[in-house]
């Protein structure tokens, strides 16, 4: 009787991400467009409640990688058609002293302080904190953005795949 008028927030789980729409309080960008999250009220994008990457609700659907804060599990390779997809590139990163401000490319926000602000993949040139290291997806070099429009043109989609 007391939470009768309690709002349920819906989990939308894809690869093991469970985002959740949350109100982002400072500029924020999202990890799989790389593009600019609008919006000043209400809840402007999703955020996977186990890596906290932030991602737009247009792209939540279109993630290929697994969540990598979830426990590794020893699972094989699910098979699409008669295809296997994997992505495993482990990222190679190091502190940087970024001279120009600067956003983590996992969850979003500004790499805040005056030296080494973050750590950068010396690969493929991935910016994120240091806190965001462990929950970045083994995927250096991988265009994202580009498997997800392939996949949609052959009428995958990325929860199908594994």
């Amino acid at each position: 009787r007391k939470r009768q008028g309690a709002v349920r927030r819906r989990v939308h789980q894809v690869n093991g991400h469970k985002f959740m729409a949350t109100y982002l309080r400072q500029p924020t960008y999202c990890s799989h467009c790389r593009d600019f999250i609008w919006g000043v009220i209400g809840k402007q994008g999703y955020q996977c409640q186990v890596c906290t990457c932030v991602v737009h609700k247009r792209c939540h659907e279109l993630i290929i990688t697994k969540c990598a804060g979830l426990k590794k599990q020893e699972t094989p390779d699910e098979q699409v058609g008669s295809q296997r997809f994997s992505v495993n590139m482990p990222h190679k990163f190091s502190i940087h002293n970024y001279k120009v401000p600067t956003f983590c490319d996992h969850c979003g926000s500004l790499l805040w302080g005056l030296l080494r602000q973050g750590l950068q993949c010396k690969v493929c040139k991935m910016n994120v904190h240091r806190r965001c290291e462990t929950n970045v997806a083994p995927n250096c070099g991988v265009d994202a953005r580009g498997i997800a429009k392939v996949l949609a043109d052959l009428g995958v989609t990325p929860d199908k795949i594994t």
